[in-house]
């Protein structure tokens, strides 16, 4: 591959300028990305040795448990180049990825993954078979050696490459920009927020993904969230601490957990108990948050069968995925499926009314047989009484038992449901 040709291909930059529209970056800046005279300017200055990647500025987002994040975000332009170019990465240096790291790969999802691991559950016997591992501050720790090593593999594949060059650069330089837009001196690592430290966090550990792998176990990376499953589960984690020790980097003891048949425990985004796999609390809330703002969040009256194709196009029509495409082929318990459901319908039917307290939806750890439960509204029974039906809505347990029967009755189903059949 010519990764200079493939960096400025008009197709890759189509979809990273539309990708950049969703994330929110400048406008401006994208409709000047777009122009072909700014690509060619571009061009020529990283042949020429002119283009340098600017210091990133320091952000803030929250994480799932109510904590701040600290990333690097970096400029509009940079974004887009740095986007296509560690796309091209995860194309051309696949190799330099092991198998059992699963991370920011377009073709691999947290749910198969999930599949995945419970059936190596259901083969095992023991009450306690494996270890659930969270490494400590990864992106943060991982010693420029090792980023080094792995441009170093990188050039070895593609060849020298104005564009590598300038992001080795970037990395060498510990300049910042902070909170309080400072230029400060900051060691960052792997530079979280960056596009290129996706494929740096899923290249740099190939080594012991690799020497993990060997022992009888089920063995997942998902960047820094690791699965243990399998008879030699201790003796693998062992192996894992040490070699990890040996680069610098840790296992947050807070955040480690044995994994037993008899309790839940949250892996990329989903629950698992035994057999029983269901939604996450963040994931379940994005879901509240998500119905909310296509139903009783919007204030203006309209006819319910306008609420109904809102919500049918979220569920089922968005793309490339929907929120039922990632969803429904995993999670499996009916109470948990029907809980989901019933707050759909109680949005849509208060959309109508008016009448919009009606509760949300939290997760327990404790029930047998049910994850997700709801806290109820004072309107919930009075709109169900004065909105009894539902035009053009499918309940999610029917849409998934098509979905899991025939993917072309499904299509065909979803078809007319987004369309307002």
């Amino acid at each position: 591959m010519n990764v200079m040709k493939e960096l400025f291909n008009s197709e890759r930059w189509t979809q990273a300028i539309e990708k950049g529209f969703q994330k929110n970056i400048n406008q401006e800046t994208l409709r000047l990305l777009s122009l072909p005279q700014t690509r060619i300017d571009l061009y020529t200055a990283m042949c020429e040795d002119r283009y340098v990647i600017e210091p990133p500025h320091e952000a803030q987002i929250p994480k799932d448990d109510g904590s701040m994040r600290t990333v690097y975000v970096n400029t509009p332009t940079d974004r887009v180049l740095l986007s296509i170019f560690n796309n091209i990465l995860f194309e051309t240096c696949s190799d330099m990825i092991h198998p059992r790291c699963k991370s920011y790969q377009k073709t691999i999802g947290c749910g198969k993954i999930v599949k995945e691991a419970v059936a190596t559950i259901k083969a095992t016997d023991r009450n306690t078979f494996g270890v659930k591992i969270d490494l400590s501050k990864y992106f943060d720790t991982v010693k420029i050696e090792y980023i080094e090593d792995t441009f170093d593999k990188i050039e070895a594949r593609i060849g020298k490459n104005p564009m590598l060059d300038a992001v080795r650069k970037y990395y060498r330089d510990s300049t910042v920009y902070d909170m309080d837009k400072n230029l400060i001196e900051k060691y960052t690592s792997l530079r979280q927020g960056c596009a290129i430290a996706a494929f740096l966090a899923d290249a740099v550990l190939y080594d012991i993904d690799e020497a993990i792998s060997k022992f009888d176990v089920f063995y997942v990376r998902y960047s820094d969230d690791i699965l243990i499953i399998g008879e030699e589960w201790k003796a693998a984690e062992k192996v894992l601490v040490d070699m990890l020790a040996a680069k610098g980097l840790t296992v947050n003891p807070k955040k480690r957990e044995l994994l037993n048949k008899y309790r839940r425990f949250k892996f990329l985004g989903y629950t698992i108990k035994d057999q029983q796999i269901s939604l996450s609390k963040s994931r379940v809330k994005n879901f509240q948050r998500e119905i909310e703002a296509r139903t009783i969040n919007i204030r203006k009256p309209e006819p319910i069968e306008k609420t109904v194709l809102r919500v049918n196009r979220w569920l089922y029509g968005e793309e490339p995925y929907s929120w039922a495409d990632s969803i429904l082929p995993v999670i499996n318990i009916p109470k948990d499926i029907d809980e989901l459901n019933k707050f759909v319908m109680d949005a849509i039917k208060a959309k109508a009314t008016g009448k919009t307290r009606i509760g949300g939806l939290g997760v327990t750890a404790y029930r047998e047989d049910v994850t997700i439960l709801r806290g109820k509204g004072r309107n919930v029974r009075m709109n169900r009484t004065k909105v009894v039906d539902i035009p053009n809505y499918n309940t999610i347990s029917c849409m998934q038992k098509i979905m899991l029967t025939s993917r072309d009755v499904y299509n065909a189903v979803v078809l007319n449901m987004i369309e307002g059949g």
